[in-house]
């Protein structure tokens, strides 16, 4: 699953993003292996707020796919006159409503929905926890995620991307060699 050493993947993310990492958990280095760990990317706006992410390991195909949903959404919603935060949040909340229907069959009703400023942390991931026999996939779960809370802070959605969808825990301890 070496999506992003893909020059494919690379060249489109070189050209529609800005790349940054961010160790949140720790893993142990067994000569030339990594043992352990997880990833998941985030396509933000230039503030911070999270349009997509993709939670774990993906071949460079999905990612590729995911990134460019990603953009393609942004630039529509910016077309559309879609500009103000709540215009924004409408927008992709309709965006990964859709696609959450699609493709694991789930359909939720936005008068079900919260108001987004309202939702935090601890609520996101209690949603999960409770959603977590619902069979959907961690793409699933991104979905319903960000269409519970459409472009929330970075800050706010990674723990519980990384706790509720990859069951891995957030830690500062530094990587462990072996």
């Amino acid at each position: 699953m070496s999506a992003l050493t893909n020059q494919e993947v690379g060249a489109y993310c070189k050209r529609h993003f800005v790349s940054a990492f961010q160790k949140v958990a720790t893993f142990q280095i067994n000569g030339q292996q990594k043992q352990g760990g997880n990833v998941a990317s985030y396509f933000c706006t230039s503030d911070g707020q999270v349009l997509h992410a993709v939670a774990g390991p993906v071949d460079a195909q999905t990612f590729l796919r995911e990134a460019r949903w990603a953009n393609d959404t942004y630039q529509l919603a910016l077309l559309e006159n879609q500009k103000t935060l709540a215009q924004l949040r409408a927008f992709f909340r309709k965006a990964h409503l859709d696609r959450l229907q699609e493709e694991q069959r789930t359909r939720i009703a936005v008068d079900r929905l919260p108001d987004p400023n309202t939702v935090n942390t601890r609520a996101l991931g209690q949603l999960l926890d409770h959603n977590q026999n619902a069979g959907l996939s961690n793409q699933g779960k991104v979905h319903l995620l960000l269409a519970v809370a459409p472009l929330p802070r970075l800050d706010q959605v990674y723990q519980v991307v990384f706790e509720n969808i990859l069951n891995e825990k957030i830690t500062t301890r530094p990587v462990a060699g072996g």
